[in-house]
């Protein structure tokens, strides 16, 4: 069989199934461990809709269980049950916490029986996973992460900002963290709560700040590591909009918000299509009855 007509055939094929086939000969061996191959089969499965996949985290207080599931998105395939992971056999905890996905990887914090932090970087696909070094900085006071791969250098990257604005950062080649310089504007208060996690989108992190009483879109690159500011849609500083949020829609920058008066009870949602805030364009309002407050919240994780 010719290597090209092989590498197509793989490349369709679900992760499980790969590292089946790894056995069959030196020759699949070979193509199927290759980093390009692997970076080829990313982009197929991320552009496939039918490859895409939600990871749900049931947490039950007082109850030591690792309660990870995933089920497809895909509109084709017959809706099942969600299917339970296992707890990784490199890690003996007693609470857990889903901070972010991306690339097919999922960040987990773990807490064993004496408090002792440990992150977990985890492939759900092939049930790998790798324990992080601890932080230098404990998350005790509230802190949101987030996940990235910086093509540059071939590396992943994981970034930690705590609700005093102190941030470090983790290369996975290097395996060390790494403080990093604050924002550089002084009156700086991130807006962590409005979002599960950092959004990683167009080689930056990206989360929300409150300076000098207004919202902007904070971004830090990661492979220039140069924080720039982006501004919000007009309208939300135009009416008294509730604390908007940040996500990501089809690889574009979203921001989301709501509003409400003694007439009015509308919430917001616009894309960013051209990576410029002069491109935020709304992509939909959802109106709401005065009497029944519209509450919304926005944490679901594909993966």
């Amino acid at each position: 069989m010719d290597v090209d007509v092989d590498i197509e055939v793989l490349n369709r094929l679900p992760v499980r199934s790969l590292l089946r086939f790894k056995c069959v000969s030196k020759l699949w061996m070979t193509l199927i461990s290759d980093p390009n191959f692997k970076m080829k089969h990313l982009n197929h499965a991320k552009n496939d809709e039918n490859s895409q996949k939600i990871l749900v985290n049931q947490q039950y207080p007082y109850i030591e269980e690792f309660s990870l599931y995933c089920s497809s998105l895909s509109s084709v395939q017959q809706v099942e049950h969600p299917h339970k992971f296992d707890c990784p056999s490199n890690i003996k905890s007693w609470h857990h916490t889903l901070y972010c996905c991306y690339h097919g990887l999922a960040l987990i914090g773990f807490y064993n029986y004496k408090l002792d932090f440990l992150p977990l970087l985890w492939n759900p696909s092939t049930r790998e996973s790798i324990v992080l070094p601890p932080p230098k900085i404990l998350p005790n006071d509230y802190c949101t992460w987030g996940l990235g791969y910086d093509s540059a250098s071939d590396d992943y990257m994981i970034l930690k900002i705590d609700e005093k604005s102190r941030s470090e950062s983790l290369a996975l080649k290097s395996g060390s963290w790494r403080l990093m310089d604050k924002h550089p504007i002084c009156d700086v208060h991130p807006m962590l709560t409005s979002t599960d996690s950092l959004v990683f989108v167009h080689g930056a992190f990206h989360w929300l700040i409150n300076s000098l009483r207004k919202y902007y879109v904070v971004s830090f690159g990661i492979s220039d590591e140069v924080y720039r500011e982006i501004p919000l849609p007009e309208q939300i500083y135009l009416k008294k909009f509730r604390e908007p949020g940040v996500s990501v829609l089809g690889g574009m920058l979203c921001a989301y918000s709501h509003y409400v008066s003694r007439i009015e009870d509308v919430f917001m949602f616009w894309v960013m299509k051209d990576y410029v805030s002069e491109s935020w364009t709304e992509l939909y309002t959802i109106q709401g009855h005065l009497k029944d407050r519209l509450e919304y919240g926005l944490n679901l994780m594909s993966f």
